[in-house]
This record gives C-alpha cells, structure tokens and sequence, in this order.
C-alpha cells in the first residue's frame, strides 16, 4: 500500500490490519515521505505487529511481489505510477483511491484536474468500484485496474441512481451536500485551521468542483444537462451528508420510490435504505463502512428529498476500497467490514 500516512490511507491500513484475507507485503509513505512505525499509521494499531510505512520505493514494491497495490495517494501521483507498475508488471492489481483514473476522457484532465494526462488508454481499462453498481461476476472481477469513487460522488450515486428512471430529465437535480474537514486531507492552511472552522459552515467550489464531472458521467448526464452540485465544509472531522432534490417525471407513490431502493440494495449489506419519510443523519453512518439513504415525497408525489449519508474516510474512500478488493477477488463484498 502507497499512502499509508493520510487520513484515508491510515484508515485503510487499520481495515487491512484485520482482514482475514489480506496479509501486507509493503507499506509507504508516498513520495517524498518519511518512516513511520507501524502502530503509529492508525490508533487503532498500538500494540500492533506489522511493516513501518516507508518513502516509496517502486523496485522494493515490485520485488515484494504483491497481489494488489492500493494507492491512497494525490491524482498526480497515482496518474504517473498507475502506468510504471503495471508496464513493469502487467498481472499486478491496482486500487486507486485517488481521482487520476475517474474520468473516461482525458481531454476533462486540464480542466478539472489541472494535469494532462499521462496515460488515456488506461482511462478506458479503469472499472470505476462503486460496488454495489458493479456486476460481481463481471468488472471488478475482471478488473486490473479499479478507480475508487470519490467520497462526494459516492454519497451523490448512492443517493440517486435507484430512481434514475423516475426522474424529470428536464428538471435540475440538486445535489447540497456538506462534508467533514478531513475531507480535503491533512493541510495547514489557515482556511482549515480549528478557528476558521468551529461554529461555521461554508461553501465551496460551485460549480467548479472537480467531483461534478465524475457524478455526471456516471449518471449519464451531459456537460449541458440542469445538475446543481454544491460542496460544503461542515464544522465537524468526517461525515457527508448530501440532501438531493429531485423532479419527477410523472407522480408516483412512496411504495414506487421505495421499492426502486430496496431492489437496488437488497443484496448489498452496506447500504441502509430508510423506510419512506425517515431520514438518516451522520451519526448512523460515522465510524462504520456503511452509508444510508431514506427519501420523503413532496406533495403532490411529482418531487423528492433524497438524504444519503456516509463517513467519508469509509464508506466514501478505505472501506470502499476493500469491498473492492473482495469482490475482485471472489470474496464476499463485506469480507473484513462487518
């Protein structure tokens, strides 16, 4: 694993830490990182056995012949050591927690990411892991290479995908959604500092937020269709609400509605579906590798609210990880989550 000293890559070790099927061969930093002892990645690890995570060393990776790399590192980085691991070993398996291979096409890279490309054919080889919307005997199974969802994204798909064919095409759908500051990483600028942040709520990145383009393609919209997508900073460490509102494109009853989730998810243990008209809020989902999703009609059952919520260092980046890993490699998808 590369990243194991970020919020979401320490998270990931504490997960793998457990896993009755996964083992480390290596653990790094990154590039550029220092040593860090092992019991010191996650706190959940004192008294704990295992590697110290490194400065990155591709030779010494590639010679502790592993099966999987995952890589919880900036888009930069996963773009350019995505294409050197798998040319120097074309059978590695790679989960990529980052966003360097979300987009389907290249030409959105400058725009959004801010970086060319360095390898598009990858682009089109990428299985994009939201789980519970990939075949289980298909893609992941398949997959050499997995782009793990964004955190905003997941709760967005999570929340809206079951009732895509409900919806208005013409109507907007809105997407309000408020994230915990560990959702922009370990940074020291003064906009993130605890003075800034407590007692506040701001928003973020309207209209420009590099994760619209990964909701919007994987909920087939254009570039020109009506979708609003708001970011917020909430005053708290983790947790994403997204409240999602929806026009119908004809009036349905919450029976409908309701039955769309539950065919969705019936079979996926990590996703609570809400009885129709409740709510779920972050203190169902914190903590846990589990997102949950209720939804209330408006009068007149020609409009929704859509709540999903999830922690975004679980559900919204590690744990999503390793039911990726599960499923790529025939296990059951909750294998070391539950």
């Amino acid at each position: 694993m590369v990243g194991a000293t970020g919020y979401a890559g320490s998270e990931l070790v504490a997960l793998l830490a457990r896993h009755p099927h996964a083992a480390f061969a290596e653990l790094y930093s990154g590039p550029g990182g220092t040593t860090v002892p092992f019991a010191a990645l996650h706190r959940s690890l004192a008294r704990r056995e295992g590697p110290a995570a490194r400065p990155l060393d591709v030779d010494a990776l590639l010679e502790a012949a592993p099966d999987v790399v995952f890589l919880a590192t900036p888009n930069e980085v996963s773009a350019e050591l995505v294409p050197e691991l798998l040319d120097r070993e074309p059978g590695l398996r790679i989960v990529d927690l980052s966003g360097a291979f979300r987009l389907s096409s290249a030409d959105d890279y400058p725009a959004w990411y801010g970086f060319r490309h360095p390898r598009p054919a990858l682009l089109d080889e990428a299985v994009y892991g939201l789980t519970e919307w990939c075949d289980g005997e298909g893609d992941l199974s398949r997959a050499r290479l997995v782009a793990n969802p964004g955190c905003y994204p997941t709760s967005v798909l999570l929340g809206l995908k079951p009732i895509v064919p409900l919806l208005d095409a013409e109507a907007p759908v809105v997407c309000d959604c408020k994230s915990g500051v560990s959702g922009a990483g370990k940074k020291t600028e003064l906009a993130y500092s605890f003075a800034e942040l407590s007692g506040n709520l701001r928003a973020y990145g309207a209209g420009t937020h590099r994760h619209e383009p990964e909701m919007r393609q994987q909920l087939g919209l254009a570039s020109e269709s009506p979708f609003v997508f708001v970011p917020h900073l909430l005053p708290a460490v983790r947790g994403i609400l997204s409240t999602l509102h929806v026009r119908l494109a004809r009036a349905v009853a919450a029976e409908e509605v309701a039955s769309a989730y539950a065919a969705a998810y019936a079979t996926h243990p990590l996703v609570d579906v809400y009885p129709a008209g409740a709510l779920p809020d972050l203190n169902a989902v914190v903590g846990t590798p589990r997102a949950a999703i209720g939804f209330c009609l408006l009068p007149a059952g020609r409009g929704a609210v859509v709540v999903s919520v999830l922690d975004n260092l679980l559900k919204g980046a590690a744990s999503q990880a390793i039911q990726n890993y599960n499923v790529m490699l025939g296990l059951d998808e909750a294998a070391g989550l539950m």
